[in-house]
């Protein structure tokens, strides 16, 4: 289900962000293919891609009755998909004020720690006494 939902975010994603989104308009070609044909039987879809896509279109494939629907095939005509538009507003002033807070130091005393005495746990680095 992960994986399903992952690649429809992506797909959605892509479409609205890419010229991706012109695949959708694949069924309004295959249409507009049997229009032609309709109208000549000898053109073949090589021919009809040709007259639609190479080169200049207005020249291949100039003004005609048609011309709304030849604008709707795929990536005939390019769209701004995504535009971004950044305006800063007026500029806004602030301060980081640096506050002390003070500190309390207290000795918390452990379990016999009224014992225990600096000579006592230094004299363990020290050479023995007698020999």
């Amino acid at each position: 289900m992960k994986k399903f939902l992952a690649v429809i975010l992506l797909s959605l994603y892509l479409c609205a962000t890419t010229e991706l989104y012109q695949l959708l308009k694949f069924p309004v070609l295959v249409e507009h293919f049997f229009e032609h044909k309709a109208k000549n039987s000898n053109i073949s879809v090589l021919d009809f891609l040709k007259l639609h896509y190479a080169g200049n279109h207005l020249q291949n494939h100039p003004h005609d009755d048609d011309y709304e629907q030849d604008q709707k095939l795929p990536f005939i005509s390019h769209h701004d998909f995504l535009t971004i538009v950044f305006t800063p507003g007026s500029a806004v002033w602030f301060e980081i004020e640096n506050h002390n807070l003070p500190v309390v130091k207290r000795k918390i005393a452990s379990y016999n720690d009224a014992y225990l005495s600096g000579e006592i746990i230094n004299a363990i680095w020290q050479p023995p006494k007698f020999c």
